[in-house]
């Protein structure tokens, strides 16, 4: 892993500013024969200790985690499932980029790989949280990455073969620093997008969808831009949503929840949530 920068964010949301992004289809499971979706637990807006206490609980009773997000002030936010995989997983957080940079070199001696890398605070002074899986296959993972410095990066791992599977963005307004993973592209075309404004962010999800894409990954920047992952998957029940407070990003969830759809990626920043589920 080359370290060049760090850092991503949790926080809160605005009730009736959301934007709906979709839902599309009938909610997983709401067919006659369809197989029963693995439980799954989240949370948001946690203290560093409350989330340490989670961890071994949620541990302890056979979840695992595939998403994690680090915000204002070490406040954590995560999605948790318990799908009978036996691979193993390691979930880090409170991390400074040497620390991050330790740990990454530390788990890939023993065959993991990083899923989730979220950061938050100043480019020189990231604070990261990270979830890494056992799994085989080509990857690349880096931050501290500046907007030109992620486009090109992007560019180089589709010319490998490679998908932009975790993004998180980080630093201040005036510099804003990506956190990215790139792995096997397991099926489907794909696009990014970064620093776009609410309004541009919103367009693009529209014109993407009529071409049959939808987000899989999101992100918000400290200057209120949101990053994104775009993919022709093919997944017909989702949701995306973003400009939320965290009580508008708890009612949402509640909502979907009801219609049988699991959060599956939030990110946050100042208090800005943004959130994929299906």
């Amino acid at each position: 892993m080359r370290a060049t920068g760090k850092i991503v964010t949790v926080a809160s949301v605005l009730a009736g500013a959301a934007v709906p992004m979709a839902v599309t289809a009938p909610p997983v499971g709401a067919q006659a024969g369809a197989h029963a979706a693995p439980a799954w637990v989240a949370y948001h807006g946690v203290s560093a200790a409350d989330s340490v206490k989670r961890f071994h609980q949620l541990r302890d009773q056979g979840y695992r985690p595939i998403t994690v997000n680090v915000s204002d002030g070490q406040r954590y936010a995560a999605v948790w499932v318990k799908d009978g995989s036996s691979a193993a997983w390691g979930m880090w957080q409170g991390m400074s980029a040497s620390g991050f940079q330790k740990r990454f070199d530390a788990e890939l001696k023993n065959g993991l790989q990083p899923v989730s890398v979220s950061a938050t605070g100043p480019a020189d002074l990231p604070v990261f949280a990270a979830v890494f899986e056992k799994k085989s296959g080509k990857f690349v993972s880096k931050f501290g990455l500046t907007s030109s410095g992620f486009a090109a990066a992007n560019d180089k791992a589709a010319d490998q073969g490679l998908a932009l599977t975790s993004v998180d963005a980080y630093g201040t307004p005036g510099d804003i620093r990506y956190a990215a993973v790139w792995s096997a592209n397991t099926g489907g075309a794909w696009y990014y997008t970064y620093g776009k404004s609410r309004q541009q962010h919103e367009a693009e999800f529209y014109a993407k969808k009529e071409k049959g894409f939808r987000p899989v990954k999101v992100a918000v920047a400290p200057d209120g831009t949101y990053a994104a992952v775009w993919r022709k998957d093919g997944v017909k029940s989702w949701a995306h949503y973003v400009d939320m407070s965290g009580s508008g990003y708890q009612k949402r969830f509640d909502a979907l929840k009801a219609k049988g759809l699991a959060p599956v990626q939030v990110n946050a920043e100042n208090g800005t949530y943004a959130a994929i589920w299906q």
